[in-house]
């Protein structure tokens, strides 16, 4: 029968007498001094990448304490493996398909249907992407795959050049948009709470500034907020 209990007298009888026990603490206080920096630190990217240091930290530290286990059949182990491998499986398959759903969802149609430089200017800024509109009066804008969608809110509310930089800021996302399940997962499991989305949007705001300008984007931020 299972009992929390036994398992924790488990966990602190075999971490307290293992040789791994100095490995532990150095992987505990490195992950401790990275979300500390991410604390600190005052740049996106800073901020961002001692995140994810922190949260590999935590990994290691997890996978270096099942290592230091000696008991049988702990339940706790066999979950959290369970729970590690189908988190994974999701949140690594599910964005191959999910801008699919979205397309159905919201009949989105591709951009060159009503307007033809949307799309030239994403292929300039990355391969194989393209831009789909939706019907929807709110403006919005976001990416999926390698597929970005613009509201018609969106497209009536912008003018070209803030359009470029909501289009480009989506584009990074694009980029970069397989570091975001890994993101994900980390968060899972090492169950803290995934505090990237902000950096991301700094960053990929600090690209649209880069390709069209910072008062595009600045004007744009500006109409939606």
């Amino acid at each position: 029968m299972f009992s929390i209990t036994q398992e924790i007298d488990c966990y602190i009888t075999c971490i307290t007498g293992s040789d791994l026990l100095p490995l532990i603490g150095i992987e505990a206080f490195l992950a401790l001094v990275f979300f500390t920096f991410y604390l600190k630190a005052g740049k996106p990217v800073f901020r961002l990448t001692s995140f994810i240091a922190g949260q590999l930290f935590m990994v290691l530290l997890i996978g270096t304490v099942i290592s230091a286990m000696q008991c049988s059949q702990m339940l706790t182990i066999e979950i959290y493996t369970a729970y590690a491998v189908l988190s994974t499986t999701i949140v690594m398959l599910l964005p191959k398909v999910y801008y699919k759903i979205l397309i159905r969802k919201y009949s989105a149609q591709p951009i060159t249907e009503i307007v033809d430089w949307p799309q030239v200017f994403v292929n300039d800024l990355i391969e194989g992407a393209k831009v789909y509109y939706y019907d929807s009066a709110v403006p919005a804008a976001f990416a999926s795959g390698k597929v970005i969608f613009l509201s018609m809110g969106m497209l009536e509310l912008m003018d070209e050049k803030e359009l470029k930089a909501v289009i480009a800021h989506e584009a990074w996302h694009i980029r970069y948009n397989n570091r975001t399940p890994l993101l994900r997962q980390l968060s899972f499991m090492t169950f803290t709470k995934n505090h990237s989305k902000d950096e991301l949007e700094l960053l990929a705001d600090a690209f649209a500034g880069k390709v069209v300008s910072e008062s595009a984007v600045k004007s744009a931020r500006a109409k939606l907020n």
